[in-house]
């Protein structure tokens, strides 16, 4: 996906009068909806919302919103066209305050604009609503997909009297059916880190997880590439094997080219890796399983 915020600016308001807009659920969701993911674009909301709640009235909900002063918008541009993303306003983040809903630390964590809009904080949560929104297209009658975003996801723990972050993922979907339910805390791996960078993060969740919940919880990685992936895979089995007690999954998004991937067999697991060499020592990840088997 090809973005640039180079001079990207907010929407000035010219010229469009006030409108009032009721702060009904349809609003408070939507209003929720981006504080969770940071920023969205008239897609991305219109996929999370129900299906009479989808295409031209989101739109339109969306427009009225802006013009109420609830949202902020800005282009930004994707290759051959402008997107229109939303990200909140000032007013919006008091009404929500005002509502109850919201921990005051989250509403105080969200970013400005000219944080939102850096080139690399902007990308990567572009990239996490898109996928956290085609994932959510998946939802049924018989299937209950339910979403946090990285803030809200984010786990806390106590070291030397001190509060301190535990897990962070960048986003944490709950698949629920009325059998079952399982929770998969999502890191989207954009950028290549330290073979021990990487490897300390996911120790993370092997330290704060319970015994009873090491094969309760998934830990999925979605890395940028193929390439990135095996090498995830490699560096596990030969520097931290201990870190395979987590029930861990991985994919890359050539493999994600709609909603229904999700559900499909795209996921590496250590029980489908194989090690093979070849000259060099590396990882084969061609055999794939789906992230449930109820699926």
């Amino acid at each position: 996906m090809y973005l640039n915020t180079l001079d990207v600016k907010l929407t000035p308001r010219k010229d469009i009068g006030s409108y009032n807009v009721d702060l009904n659920e349809s609003t408070l969701q939507i209003l929720s909806l981006i504080l969770e993911f940071k920023l969205a674009s008239n897609c991305h909301i219109s996929r999370f919302m129900s299906q009479k709640e989808r295409g031209r009235y989101i739109y339109t909900k969306l427009r009225r919103m802006w013009q109420a002063r609830l949202l902020e918008s800005f282009k930004v541009f994707s290759g051959s066209s402008f997107t229109l993303f939303y990200m909140l306003s000032k007013k919006s983040l008091r009404i929500l305050d005002e509502s109850g809903q919201c921990q005051p630390r989250r509403l105080k964590n969200y970013p400005t604009a000219k944080i939102l809009l850096s080139w690399g904080l902007f990308k990567h949560e572009a990239q996490i609503v898109e996928l956290a929104s085609l994932e959510s297209l998946n939802k049924s009658a018989n299937l209950d997909i339910s979403f946090k975003g990285e803030d809200s996801s984010q786990l806390e723990d106590f070291r030397d009297n001190k509060q301190i972050e535990a897990l962070t993922p960048d986003y944490t979907v709950t698949y629920k059916t009325n059998q079952v339910e399982h929770k998969v805390y999502t890191e989207f791996e954009r950028t290549r880190k330290s073979n021990e960078a990487l490897l300390n993060k996911i120790q993370r969740y092997l330290d704060f997880s319970a015994p009873q919940d090491l094969q309760k919880h998934t830990l999925r990685l979605v890395f940028q590439t193929l390439g990135m992936e095996r090498s995830f895979w490699l560096n596990v089995f030969l520097n931290r094997p201990s870190l395979l007690k987590l029930n861990i999954l991985t994919t890359n998004l050539d493999l994600i080219s709609g909603a229904k991937q999700f559900l499909e067999p795209i996921y590496a697991s250590e029980s489908t890796v194989k090690l093979n060499k070849d000259g060099l020592l590396k990882a084969e990840v061609s055999q794939r399983v789906k992230l449930f088997n109820f699926l």
